[in-house]
């Protein structure tokens, strides 16, 4: 595994006819919330937001691109959570009301503490080929891997369960052939994992939970938190502005510097010369 990233694990339970994937991300946490200067609560969701992009692009064979936004439907601290995750990268930004946060009760963890309810989950999916696919859900839960649950049954009808804990994403789906007995087997293999494994043990040592339904690994991904901008793709975003509002931008040399939301990095272009 490179240094600084974290690895996703595929594996295949043959017991249950069911497959799943498994990332714990300590370094893309640490790389995400150095960039966006988050800690406490915040942090979390923000954290469990990148996993669970991760998570939906594994079920795209051949996906290229996997966008998630949670949007609050009323007034609250946290209006907005979009990421993006790419094989091998993921990032992300939030709008929040900063100046909230201080009067926000600090112990209030889940989604609708922050974001209100019903909470709008929208999904881009993008195989590479033909128009992407997108989606649009809402629905009412404290816990991040019940929407998940919530859109993948309802606009992908994929049978799938999904753990959200600390710095670990589990999920597994049921494939072809799995009926309500195997799938009774793999949740009930998941669902007796100890918190405390969930918390400290490696990807590696949770496999062993489902030892009794033959868990074969089936591969391996590496994720970081990357961005990919650059001062060409700034340049493009902008060249449609108004001139108006190109001019609003400039310097004196007729510059614009431009802040990347994903990443913070600084980019100056010369919107003349595009």
């Amino acid at each position: 595994m490179a240094e600084n990233t974290d690895q996703l694990i595929r594996f295949l339970l043959p017991e249950a006819h069911c497959r799943g994937v498994m990332i714990r991300a300590q370094h893309l946490f640490s790389e995400a919330n150095r960039i966006h200067g988050l800690n406490g609560q915040v942090a979390r969701l923000f954290d469990q937001t990148l996993l669970a992009s991760i998570l939906l692009l594994s079920i795209s064979k051949g996906g290229m691109r996997q966008v998630l936004q949670l949007d609050a439907t009323s007034p609250a601290p946290l209006q907005r959570i979009l990421v993006e995750a790419r094989c091998g990268a993921v990032r992300g930004y939030l709008n929040w009301q900063e100046s909230q946060t201080a009067i926000h009760h600090t112990g209030a963890a889940g989604l609708n503490s922050w974001m209100g309810s019903p909470i709008r989950l929208s999904t881009v999916r993008d195989l590479g080929v033909g128009q992407p696919y997108i989606s649009t859900i809402e629905h009412d839960s404290d816990f991040l891997a019940d929407h998940l649950i919530h859109y993948l049954n309802q606009s992908v009808q994929i049978r799938s369960d999904i753990i959200l804990h600390g710095d670990l994403a589990m999920m597994i789906e049921a494939m072809p052939g799995c009926d309500d007995e195997h799938w009774f087997k793999a949740v009930e293999s998941m669902a007796k994992i100890p918190d405390q494994a969930l918390e400290y043990e490696s990807s590696e040592s949770l496999l062993a939970y489902f030892e009794n339904l033959r868990c074969k690994l089936a591969g391996t991904d590496d994720y970081r938190y990357q961005c990919d901008c650059s001062p060409e793709k700034m340049a493009e975003a902008v060249k449609n502005f108004p001139v108006e509002q190109l001019a609003s931008l400039m310097d004196k040399s007729g510059k614009i510097t431009v802040s990347c939301q994903y990443c913070d990095a600084h980019h100056i272009i010369e919107p003349e010369s595009q």
